[in-house]
């Protein structure tokens, strides 16, 4: 009873895990549809009131580099988090002598 238990646990608990994976991943999605369209439209207003002065360049730039760090952070950050957790896990089981 206590292994099914265990089990069941387990699997709910690798389910939150891959739903909040993909509500990252969803996440990442809208940010790069909003970023899109945002720039595009500013890009148009420049166009039609500024032409001479290329201002949308700048903020297109930043929120470029912001969301660049969102999809490094939703795409690979997993991984290298999850391995700083475990490395932080066996030193702590080190130190109180279980490992």
């Amino acid at each position: 009873m206590s292994n099914a238990v265990e089990m069941e646990a387990l699997e709910r608990s690798i389910r939150d895990k891959a739903t909040r994976r993909v509500r990252s991943k969803i996440g990442l999605m809208w940010h790069f549809a909003v970023f899109t369209m945002v720039n595009l439209a500013m890009f148009a207003i420049d166009q039609r009131y500024t032409p001479s002065v290329q201002w949308f360049v700048w903020p297109l730039s930043g929120w470029g580099a912001a969301l660049l760090l969102h999809g490094f952070a939703v795409m690979s950050g997993r991984g290298f988090t999850e391995d700083m957790i475990r490395v932080e896990i066996d030193k702590e089981k080190r130190l109180r002598g279980l490992a």
